[in-house]
């Protein structure tokens, strides 16, 4: 009998498994089930399973990740993946030479369950197989991934190459050509979640393996948010090496957006490169986002110009011209000013050049504000982690649009009565805790991590009072109440309220209440 190990941290799932089919008829036997992928590695050690059936999306590590330990220790057991993702099926073709099947657990049936055990099975006991994990431990992504390190480090050239041939790669000839594969997350945000980013990596990873065996020189490695590909060549009159390297660098865009519906953004550099020059220029590139202006294709035809950086720091308030055009935008549900106010922001940073950092950060405080002024508005965590990681201009500005516009029609679905509110609990609780300080809208605004002069624009906006006055007239009404309950002196009300003048405490009562402290008290006293 063959051995299988099931993996899911739903339980239930578990129980489902077990049930859905005869093991026994078809020669095989659960020798250990777990929820934890922790516990996984543990008792994987431990009962050596054949087959192991893994969920993908576990806390701590993920599926993916596990296999990939398993095979290490084993590497002849077989995989087979659930996921819960309903629009996986276009991915499997991408996907497929990292395990035995992927099946979605909601449309599972007890047919596909034994017809992808059957094939693990005739796997196992030919013990070939066109599609392997690893045809051996000098092949695996983790050795790449080392020799990636070593090539960034500047390692001696020599021990470098060795290296290489000693896991498999032929690096023959002295020169080299880069390119740095990255998702764009507003074709990602599309169709997959934050969780699945690394398998969508891998798919990637795995297209440009696949390419690579027809293509001479090229090896792809895969790190944490990128694709790293190096093309060794010789200079030959015969071949263009720039262009055999651009026509892997289409096919694999291509296949992306066939197989995954995903736009990578690719940045190559053509300026031939010996080995000990890659690893600057591969650090410059990550770290600088000399594409972040241009297109989601970008070529680097001389290494030497990228040197420095390009950009510029972002001024300070240079987003607050239009700030105010796109707060006015959600808040009339305009989807049309949303998109021009977008795109206004855009050409604004690209005609200063601000760094990418500084753009990205400033589009996250713009964004953090909005979020705070309204009611039942909360954006997902996730937009964040995108606009970190994205690499060009027109990904951020598409993510935020669309968040932005889902925004927008949720709230017309919904109808704006609760969603027009600012926040004004929280400001509220603010006033009360310091009642007797003197606070301005400067201090509201640190306290909400925002800009000053956005804050009081938006707060006389959506309340039709400056903070100077709304405090004032929170203060008053609960001098009012003091007046009625207590009687307490008024030098010692106003000092509690922030007041250390019982005359200016006076006439801001005035002011907002329409008599005195001591009118007031009298009109009220009579009415008993």
């Amino acid at each position: 009998m063959y051995r299988v190990m099931l993996i899911d941290d739903d339980v239930p799932m578990l129980k489902v498994l077990q049930q859905m089919i005869d093991w026994e008829a078809n020669n095989l036997q659960i020798v250990g089930t777990t929820y934890s992928s922790v516990k996984a590695m543990h008792m994987f050690e431990e009962v050596q399973p054949d087959i192991v059936i893994t969920d993908i999306g576990l806390p701590q590590k993920n599926g993916i990740e596990l296999a990939d330990s398993f095979t290490s220790i084993k590497p002849d057991v077989r995989v087979i993946f659930l996921t819960c993702h309903e629009d996986f099926n276009y991915a499997q073709q991408a996907v497929k030479l990292k395990a035995d099947d992927y099946l979605i657990k909601d449309q599972l049936t007890a047919e596909q369950l034994e017809k992808s055990l059957e094939k693990s099975v005739t796997i196992l006991k030919s013990r070939t197989g066109l599609i392997r994990w690893k045809t051996s431990n000098y092949n695996s992504q983790l050795f790449r991934q080392d020799l990636l390190k070593r090539v960034v480090d500047q390692a001696p050239m020599e021990m470098t190459m060795a290296y290489a041939s000693q896991i498999g790669i032929s690096w023959n000839y002295p020169w080299f050509l880069l390119g740095i594969v990255n998702v764009q997350f507003s074709s990602f945000d599309r169709r997959y979640k934050q969780s699945e980013f690394p398998l969508i990596m891998y798919a990637i990873y795995n297209i440009a393996l696949e390419l690579s065996e027809s293509c001479e020189g090229v090896t792809p490695i895969l790190e944490k948010d990128n694709l790293a590909i190096l093309y060794n060549f010789r200079v030959n009159l015969a071949q263009n090496a720039t262009l055999h390297f651009n026509n892997f660098i289409q096919q694999l865009r291509s296949q992306c957006v066939n197989f995954l519906k995903i736009e990578p953004s690719i940045v190559t550099v053509t300026d031939k490169m010996e080995l000990d020059s890659i690893g600057p220029v591969y650090q410059q590139v990550l770290q600088n986002k000399f594409e972040f202006y241009e297109d989601s294709d970008y070529m680097i035809t001389d290494a030497s110009q990228h040197a420095a950086p390009m950009f510029q720091a972002a001024p300070q308030g240079f987003l607050n011209s239009c700030v105010s055009q796109l707060e006015q935008a959600v808040i009339k549900h305009d989807l049309s000013s949303i998109h021009h106010t977008l795109l206004e922001i855009a050409d604004h940073a690209r005609e200063l050049m601000i760094d990418p950092r500084d753009f990205e950060r400033e589009l996250s405080f713009m964004l953090r504000g909005i979020e705070l002024m309204f009611s039942n508005l909360k954006f997902d965590e996730d937009l964040f982690k995108y606009l970190k990681l994205s690499r060009t201009l027109s990904d951020s500005i598409e993510l935020i649009e669309r968040k932005l516009v889902q925004i927008t029609e949720s709230r017309d679905k919904q109808g704006t009565s609760t969603t027009q509110e600012p926040k004004l609990q929280v400001i509220q609780q603010y006033i009360e805790q310091h009642l007797a300080d003197n606070i301005t809208s400067i201090d509201m605004a640190r306290y909400l991590y925002l800009n000053p002069s956005y804050f009081s624009r938006y707060f006389k906006r959506m309340t039709g009072l400056t903070f100077t006055d709304y405090v004032h007239q929170y203060k008053m009404k609960l001098a009012t109440k003091m007046l009625k309950m207590s009687n307490q002196n008024l030098e010692s009300m106003a000092i509690g309220l922030g007041y250390s003048d019982r005359t200016y405490f006076s006439k801001v009562f005035k002011k907002y209440v329409g008599l005195t402290p001591s009118e007031y008290k009298a009109k009220y006293s009579a009415r008993k």
